[in-house]
């Protein structure tokens, strides 16, 4: 007989290994339908996973888990998965130019915070979009398949370069901007007891929690500037997806089928 599925209240998954492990779905189309529970995950890393953490994710059937951190980030802290091999684990690095979380602490320690600024991360946002969309596409592609559900993406905070690829999910599946927006935020109220001692630890190197924000957070106005950056450079999402990111209609066409109701 096979054992019944736990029982998950709410979006987020209660891991002691992972704060920002959450459930896209329950999201509300333009068009009146829903995001289907149960079936794509977000995630800050997935490096501290408990062993209870990972009978849970056995036992909620996991398939795949796409990582987005840099190779330096993954070498530094490897996710920790069933041994059994039975959740797939995928690499997919992202990294803009030079800028890689692995070496943020070492920066700050030579005094170089220059780019602790809100116009930075703008910038990496749309640099995300413009140069990783194979990479999402990829994504895209798994979560369009059955085989491949449930699956989980993550980076290290969960909001960033995971942020673009879930926001680009639901804006594919006609999720509105407003409500994507709300979704995005969900990283601040997670995150938040676990990143007191990284601002501790910013302080420390004479980085206020102003200047540090922009980097710990989760802020909307990246977001925000990749939306009107991809109407204004690409048209539609669709428009994004087709050309950009390597998909084509029909997987299109079965991921809104499989993920919608």
């Amino acid at each position: 007989m096979t054992e019944p599925l736990p029982l998950i209240v709410g979006r987020r998954l209660p891991l002691s290994g992972a704060v920002n492990f959450r459930d896209i779905g329950g999201q509300v189309t333009s068009d009146n339908r829903t995001v289907k529970r149960g079936l794509v995950y977000r995630s800050d890393h997935l490096s501290r996973l408990s062993d209870k953490d990972q009978q849970l994710l056995q036992r909620l059937r996991f398939k795949m888990v796409v990582d987005f951190r840099t190779v330096r980030e993954q070498q530094q802290s490897p996710d920790l998965l069933p041994a059994d091999g039975s959740i797939g684990l995928l690499s997919l690095p992202v990294q803009v130019n030079d800028f890689d979380p692995a070496i943020v602490m070492e920066r700050l320690k030579a005094g170089d915070d220059v780019w602790l600024s809100m116009d930075f991360f703008i910038e990496l946002y749309l640099k995300y979009l413009d140069d990783f969309g194979p990479i999402w596409g990829k994504v895209l592609n798994l979560a369009a398949s059955h085989h491949n559900l449930p699956l989980v993406f993550h980076c290290t905070g969960g909001k960033d370069r995971t942020g673009i690829c879930a926001a680009l999910l639901l804006m594919a599946l006609g999720v509105p901007e407003a409500s994507i927006i709300e979704e995005h935020d969900l990283s601040n109220v997670y995150n938040e007891e676990r990143l007191q001692p990284i601002y501790a630890q910013f302080a420390a190197l004479g980085v206020g929690r102003t200047k540090a924000a922009p980097y710990l957070q989760a802020p909307i106005e990246p977001l925000i500037a990749m939306f009107d950056h991809l109407k204004k450079n690409y048209g539609t999402i669709e428009d994004y997806l087709l050309a950009t990111a390597g998909l084509n209609r029909t997987t299109l066409t079965a991921l809104q089928a499989g993920l919608l109701q």
